[in-house]
């Protein structure tokens, strides 16, 4: 098959030999998944540990497993190539872990924390926290280091620890957490393997929780609510928990620990994953990094660029409910799929030239990538990364002119996450 096959023009889901954990593919996956979605744009995985299915098509993603509504592909059983179980209320099919109508209401509380004039708020933090990691690389004796130590990992970790209420000098603690949680969900073929992590930095949330908590009681308050969010109550997300209403009541424990949860791992990887990523293919290419410096109209389109050819998170799973057929395929109940983003965001009927980087493909165009999700599982902190990604290079073109690559990169160690942990750069 040739590039721009249809899903009902192919023959096999194993019209080709992919491995998405082989050691060529996780190496340089853009290639890999791009060759896939062309050839076989619905795919079926067997390996030593997994067995599950692969849609590369856009469309398909787009419009039928986002946009499910039947809940026939459901996100309660994990995020993640093996099966979690559902019927763990303390840390499945609670809060983010949810379907259909519920998660919609779900969702949409929360998300009263990322309304456009909350993120006009966040904006001075960030700033400052970006301001203080590049004023302690203009002063550092040497011009040289590791930049997702000293500025890619700091700035979103330490972003989450002061949206969700924590103390920012934890971060390196949360990051760890986070670490070895991701690799526990998605690289550990045990789907029990994760509960020893959560259960070491449960008790640390849970304390900040009940910390807000006496502060109600202690007010003789019996409902808070959101006037009490920046005079009672800091307004930061444990709080925002404690206000919120879901169905008419407010959120259980289960449902408060979910929250953090999702700040310690989406509020950190992903968009350190983001700002090295988007540093590294600037200044893999010396032009583009010169081209944005004479243009930082240019920043918006960089950012949605990096993010739509270089995700920081390569696909979702989802898990059927039901047995369902797909492409033409017979799929039994509790099938995995995934959805491949960084394959359908090559699709080159939407994006031309796709296996291109190009800092000035046009807003209009490059902001179709679904990197962020679509629907209702559309990601939480879009905004704030976008926020913070557009702050790092505003900052950083500015006053580090002649940031420059100085050896090579290295990946971080998961194969569906995307980005660099080691990116060697100097300045002047």
């Amino acid at each position: 098959m040739t590039s721009g096959t249809t899903i009902a023009d192919a023959p096999s889901a194993n019209a080709i030999d992919f491995d998405p954990l082989s050691e060529a593919t996780i190496r340089d996956p853009g290639p890999a998944y791009s060759e896939l979605a062309a050839k076989c744009p619905f795919h079926h995985y067997r390996g030593p540990d997994y067995d599950f299915h692969i849609t590369s098509d856009y469309r398909q993603i787009r419009d039928e497993i986002l946009s499910d509504t039947k809940t026939i592909w459901s996100f309660k059983f994990g995020n993640s190539a093996k099966d979690w179980g559902a019927d763990d209320g303390e840390f499945n099919n609670v809060g983010f872990m949810t379907d259909g109508a519920f998660h919609q209401d779900w969702a949409s509380a929360p998300r009263k924390g990322m309304t456009p004039k909350k993120i006009r708020d966040y904006t001075p933090e960030v700033e400052a926290i970006a301001d203080e990691l590049v004023t302690a690389m203009e002063k550092a004796e040497v011009k040289s280091g590791n930049f997702h130590d000293l500025f890619a990992l700091p700035l979103p970790a330490r972003t989450m620890c002061f949206m969700l209420g924590a103390d920012q000098a934890n971060y390196p603690r949360y990051k760890h957490w986070a670490d070895i949680l991701q690799f526990m969900l998605f690289s550990d073929p045990d789907p029990t393997a994760f509960r020893e992590i959560v259960e070491e930095f449960q008790p640390h949330f849970m304390t900040l929780i009940e910390e807000r908590k006496r502060i109600i009681a202690d007010a003789g308050i019996d409902e808070p609510t959101v006037e009490h969010l920046g005079t009672l109550l800091p307004y930061d997300y444990i709080s925002l928990g404690l206000v919120l209403r879901v169905d008419g009541r407010r959120l259980n424990d289960a449902e408060l620990f979910n929250i953090c949860t999702a700040f310690l791992t989406g509020g950190q990887e992903t968009t350190t994953s983001l700002i090295t990523n988007m540093v590294w293919r600037l200044l893999e290419v010396p032009e583009r990094w010169e081209t944005l410096k004479a243009r930082p109209e240019l920043i918006d389109n960089v950012i949605e660029e990096s993010l739509r050819y270089d995700p920081p998170v390569i696909a979702h799973f989802r898990t059927s409910l039901e047995a369902t057929t797909l492409n033409g395929v017979d799929l039994p109940e509790r099938s995995k799929l995934m959805f491949s983003m960084i394959g359908a965001n090559r699709d080159p009927s939407l994006f031309p030239d796709p296996d291109s980087f190009r800092i000035d493909r046009p807003l209009g165009e490059v902001r179709k990538h679904i990197s962020f999700g679509y629907g209702v599982h559309f990601c939480l902190g879009a905004p704030v990364a976008r926020l913070e990604a557009k702050v790092a290079l505003t900052q950083l073109i500015a006053r580090l002119p002649k940031l420059r690559l100085t050896g090579e990169t290295k990946r971080i160690d998961s194969w569906l996450y995307w980005g660099r942990k080691e990116l060697p750069v100097a300045w002047d």
